[in-house]
C-alpha cells in the first residue's frame, strides 16, 4: 500500500527533479524525471531521475517515513537492478528516512550476500540520508522543491515559526501562483510526520487556505475517498454510506496517522469513520503520545 507522502512527494521530485540533485550531494546537471513500467513493481520507482551529464545515469529515490525500515535494504536493491537492467545505465539509489522513527540499525547503506562456504558474492552501496540531522540552513537555501522538507531537518539553531517565515519569502519571490499551492500542501503535508495537525495548522495558518485549492491536496482527497469506499465494501457498508462518512478531515487524520500507527483494522476504522470532528481534533492532538491505534482510540 502506497504511503500518504507518496502523492506529494512523487509531485515535489516530478516539480523539478534538478532540485533533488543538490540536496543529494550530486553534481548539477540537466535532468529529467524516467518513465519505465518498473511502476508496476512499486510506486517509488516513480522516483527515476535520469541525469543527462556527459555519461548519463539515473538516480533513484526513495522516501520512508514507516516503521519498517528493516525491508527498505532489500527493496533498493531490488529496485536498482531492475532499472539498471531496463535502462542500461547506472543506478544510484537513496532513501531519504523522513523521521527518526523510520530509521533502523538496517540501513547501513551497505548490504553483503556470502555464499554457504563464507565467500561473498554480492556487494551493493546506496545512501541514507536522515532529515532530521540535515541542518535546515541548506534546505532553506535549496531549491524550491526540496524547500517543503524544512521543517522535518535540524531545527536546533532556529525555530519552526522561523523556518516557515523563510520559507514564505522565497515562495511569494520566486514561485508562481499555482506553484505556491503545491508548495505549501506539500509542506502540510510533510509537517504531519514532526507535528501534530493542530500545529502544522497553526505554523502554517496562511497556507491552509490555499490548500485545497492544490491538485496534490485533491488528488490525495480522491485516493482516500477511494480507499475509505474500498474498505467500507470489505467491512459491509454500501459506496454511498462509506463515502459520505470519510469525509476530508477524517482523510487527513488517517494520512498522518498511518505512518506513526499502521494501517488501522477494520474495527478501528469504523470507529474513525463515526467520529466527531471534536473527536478527531482530540486524537489529533494525542497523536504523538501514543504508540497504537488501540492506545490512542481505546476500543
Amino acid at each position: 500500500m502506497p504511503t500518504p507522502f507518496d502523492a506529494t512527494t512523487k509531485e515535489l521530485v516530478r516539480f523539478q527533479p534538478e532540485d533533488w540533485l543538490a540536496l543529494l550531494g550530486l553534481p548539477p546537471e540537466p535532468c529529467e524525471l524516467v518513465d519505465t513500467d518498473l511502476a508496476t513493481v512499486s510506486t517509488e520507482v516513480d522516483r527515476l531521475i535520469q541525469v543527462n551529464s556527459a555519461q548519463p545515469y539515473l538516480v533513484h529515490i526513495e522516501f520512508q517515513a514507516g516503521h519498517d525500515g528493516h525491508k527498505v535494504p532489500g527493496r533498493m536493491l531490488r529496485y536498482n537492478v531492475l532499472a539498471a537492467d531496463q535502462t542500461d545505465k547506472t543506478v544510484l539509489s537513496y532513501v531519504i528516512l523522513l523521521r527518526p522513527e523510520a530509521d533502523s540499525p538496517s540501513l547501513t547503506g551497505f548490504i553483503e550476500k556470502m555464499r554457504p562456504n563464507g565467500t561473498r558474492y554480492l556487494t551493493f552501496e546506496y545512501e541514507v540520508v536522515r532529515l532530521w540531522k540535515l541542518p535546515v540552513a541548506s534546505v532553506l537555501r535549496g531549491g524550491l522543491a526540496t524547500l517543503p522538507l524544512a521543517l522535518l531537518c535540524d531545527l536546533s539553531a532556529t525555530t519552526p515559526e522561523n523556518v516557515v517565515t523563510s520559507m514564505e519569502t522565497r515562495i511569494e519571490l520566486e514561485a508562481k501562483m499555482d506553484e505556491r499551492r503545491k508548495l505549501w500542501t506539500s509542506t502540510y503535508l510533510l509537517a504531519g510526520v514532526r507535528y501534530s495537525p493542530e500545529i502544522a495548522g497553526k505554523l502554517l495558518e496562511k497556507a491552509v487556505a490555499q490548500m485545497k485549492e492544490s491538485m496534490t491536496y485533491q488528488k490525495i482527497l480522491a485516493d482516500g475517498r477511494e480507499e475509505g469506499i474500498e474498505t467500507g465494501k470489505a467491512i459491509g457498508r454500501d459506496e454511498g454510506k462509506a463515502e459520505g462518512k470519510v469525509d476530508g478531515e477524517r482523510l487527513l487524520f488517517l494520512k498522518v496517522s498511518r505512518p506513526r500507527l499502521g494501517e488501522p483494522d477494520a474495527k478501528t476504522l469504523a470507529v474513525i469513520n463515526a467520529a466527531s470532528s471534536e473527536t478527531i481534533e482530540l486524537w489529533a492532538d494525542n497523536l504523538n503520545r501514543v504508540e497504537s491505534w488501540s492506545e490512542l482510540i481505546k476500543v
